[in-house]
């Protein structure tokens, strides 16, 4: 009797383990643009998708997003100059170029991406979101074990371009 009864305690909780799985999923995409559901970052996706209906409406609203970002980034370079302020010049000048020249190619791979969206070239839109995705001002700043006043804005930026990626990688 007592093994009759055990049966039917462990078959309650299998039970209500399977009922309350699907409805946590379920409360975690809540009010998420069905087109974001694949994003790493589902909140912010569903700020840059902005309340778009369709995917090339989602995708273009994304990358706008992340090309907003990306060009307040660019024009925060300068802000990089003061924490470098104790290396010598050569130092100084080449990750300032470095800085300089990786975020104005980031900006520069979102404007085509959102041309290239435009024309409907998925191919070249996917590979120059991907080039995106990293920057050697992060990799000289670190060689010389500096860390980024820029640290907040470029995290945004990548998490933008990550959640551009997913949202285009839909269709």
């Amino acid at each position: 009797m007592a093994t009759h009864m055990l049966n039917y305690v462990f078959f309650a909780i299998l039970l209500l383990l399977n009922v309350n799985i699907p409805a946590g999923d379920a409360r975690g995409l809540a009010g998420v643009n069905p087109l974001c559901r694949t994003a790493t970052h589902k909140r912010l996706c569903n700020r840059m998708v902005n309340g778009a209906t369709n995917l090339q409406e989602a995708s273009i609203n994304a990358v706008k997003a992340a090309l907003d970002v990306g060009r307040r980034v660019q024009a925060r370079v300068s802000l990089i100059q003061p924490v470098l302020s104790t290396m010598d010049t050569m130092s100084q000048d080449s990750i300032m170029g470095t800085c300089v020249e990786g975020f104005d190619r980031i900006v520069e791979d979102l404007q085509t991406s959102l041309e290239a969206l435009e024309s409907n070239d998925k191919g070249t839109v996917v590979t120059r979101l991907s080039a995106a995705l990293s920057n050697d001002c992060d990799d000289a700043l670190a060689e010389f074990h500096v860390n980024s006043p820029l640290g907040k804005y470029t995290k945004l930026l990548y998490k933008q371009v990550d959640n551009c990626l997913a949202v285009i990688m839909q269709s």
